[in-house]
């Protein structure tokens, strides 16, 4: 038995072959980046923010990340000791047990699908925007096929190798932030004066706007982990994910504070309110920037949508290697191209991720932004489980060694974490709340297979 799992990926003869020491710092910085498509999220959730604490909106975003922050810390905690590409349930398969680590990881794929098919109804209607298509824009069965189209070629881009992900993320990156800081700059600029951060909010306000804003900071932060997920084919598997995770985010906390503050101050909370059910950037960019720029501010978002595409499919097919590793699910989960990449996750992934969207786009696509809060869910409860995984995590040289970063750090993550998970059971809307009881019941088959699996101890 080796308690702490050290030498796990540098000496464990039965590895899968995930190519390694290919992914730089700044590569993995960028995967954070892109895996939480700022303009897409932005687009999607400045809205929201407006009207639950209005003009707090940039305060809760800067309040949101501390203890966002504080589970990056938790990630990086746990990576050191154990760099395996299954992060949140490896971890949490280690420390608590095998039922809580399958539970881990069918909450990240869950998330994932879920913001999957989110990503791909933003691709679909986007593209054709931008083609000049809006007949076809609107109609499901047009929306479905691009979506598809979408989702199968970035799967594809992520199956051929990380390298060349790495590639195109950083081009996709750059022409987003630069879109992004153009909008913000122009805000700033056209304002009639601004409407600095508040810490009182308007709009909704109490308990429940509050909460709102917070599970809507938690769909806009999530996708640094994906840092994590490359962890075995880093060029240093201990050091390298936790500098880009927090990287990411000290650049996204910046990005989302300013874009937000500019939007509120040249459009103001009511505008904004407004269309909270709907993309702000498709509704009023065209009146500030006009029609080239709010062209342009469209595909920013489009490439956002692609490039968080690509993105979630390297986290998510990492963890199912991960579980096949573990015969959880099925061992040929584990099996890997000859590109270095997970094959048969990327594919059973990409399918079931075609299959979902397909059915909701043509059923009903209120489901799909309703989703999104509850993807919000999804991702802080795996955020928990991980925290207590920090808590509980078997080191080989005892928690009181690093206190704060075993103790205090993830002491205070699961503190907030758990309260944020009960109060939204209060909030969520009932078309929400269903959507997660759906997700945790389709992941119990899988569970009941961890079931029967060895114990964590077992494993090298």
């Amino acid at each position: 038995m080796n308690p702490a799992g050290i030498d796990a990926v540098d000496t464990a003869p039965d590895r899968p072959g995930l190519r390694r020491g290919v992914v730089s710092r700044f590569d993995s910085s960028v995967f954070g980046i892109a895996s939480t498509a700022p303009a897409y999220s932005l687009a999607v959730t400045v809205g929201v923010l407006a009207a639950a604490v209005g003009t707090a909106a940039p305060t809760a975003l800067l309040l949101s990340a501390v203890p966002v922050v504080l589970v990056a810390l938790c990630f990086r905690e746990l990576n050191r000791q154990e760099p395996d590409c299954g992060t949140a349930y490896t971890w949490a398969r280690r420390a608590i047990g095998p039922l809580t680590g399958a539970t881990s990881g069918w909450l990240t794929i869950a998330a994932c699908l879920l913001v999957m098919a989110n990503l791909a109804l933003v691709t679909a209607i986007y593209a054709l925007e931008l083609l000049g298509a809006e007949e076809l824009a609107a109609s499901p069965v047009a929306r479905a096929v691009v979506g598809t189209v979408g989702i199968v070629v970035m799967s594809w881009l992520a199956y051929r190798g990380i390298q060349v992900a790495a590639r195109l993320q950083a081009v996709l990156v750059a022409v987003e932030l630069a879109a992004l800081l153009w909008f913000a700059a122009r805000a700033l600029a056209e304002a009639d004066q601004l409407t600095w951060p508040t810490l009182q909010a308007t709009g909704t306000g109490g308990a429940a706007g509050w909460s709102t804003a917070f599970l809507a900071a938690v769909f806009l932060y999530w996708g640094w982990d994906s840092s994590f997920s490359t962890n075995e084919e880093s060029d240093d598997p201990r050091g390298t994910p936790g500098f880009a995770a927090l990287a990411a985010n000290g650049v996204l906390v910046v990005l989302y504070v300013v874009v937000t503050w500019a939007a509120i101050s040249w459009a103001g909370t009511e505008r904004l309110a407004d269309v909270a059910d709907d993309d702000f950037f498709v509704l009023l960019a065209g009146d500030l920037m006009g029609t080239t720029g709010g062209k342009v501010l469209v595909a920013a978002v489009l490439l956002s949508g692609l490039a968080s595409a690509q993105t979630t499919v390297l986290p998510t097919t990492r963890t199912m290697l991960a579980m096949g590793r573990d015969g959880v699910g099925s061992p040929r989960l584990a099996a890997v191209s000859r590109y270095g990449t997970p094959s048969t996750s990327t594919w059973i992934f990409a399918l079931a991720s075609v299959g979902l969207y397909v059915l909701l786009v043509l059923v009903s696509e209120s489901v799909l932004y309703d989703s999104v809060a509850a993807t919000a869910v999804l991702v802080s409860g795996y955020y928990l489980v991980t925290a207590l995984a920090t808590l509980r995590y078997p080191y080989p040289d005892g928690a009181r060694a690093r206190p704060l970063a075993r103790i205090v750090v993830p002491g205070l993550a699961t503190a907030v974490f758990a309260v944020v998970l009960v109060v939204s059971l209060f909030d969520l809307s009932g078309v929400s709340l269903l959507v997660v009881a759906l997700s945790l019941a389709v992941g119990v088959p899988l569970l009941r297979t961890a079931r029967r699996t060895t114990s964590p101890e077992a494993h090298p």
